[in-house]
């Protein structure tokens, strides 16, 4: 099993690269405690066309 998430925007102005931690968007890397007491990365990749500014505003 991998020690690590990617979570990323998808139909983004890029393709993330989810093969390394070396992404242009600046990913960020948060460790999480598995059930087992081991640490995973969850690794957030941050968009290039902006839609964060207007998620929240769409209902």
């Amino acid at each position: 099993m991998s020690g690590r998430v990617h979570v990323y925007p998808l139909d983004d102005l890029i393709e993330h690269d989810t093969e390394s931690d070396d992404c242009v968007c600046g990913p960020r890397m948060r460790p999480v405690k598995r059930d087992d007491g081991s640490i995973g990365w969850v690794i957030t990749h941050h968009s290039l066309d902006g839609r964060e500014l207007t998620e929240g505003e769409q209902t």
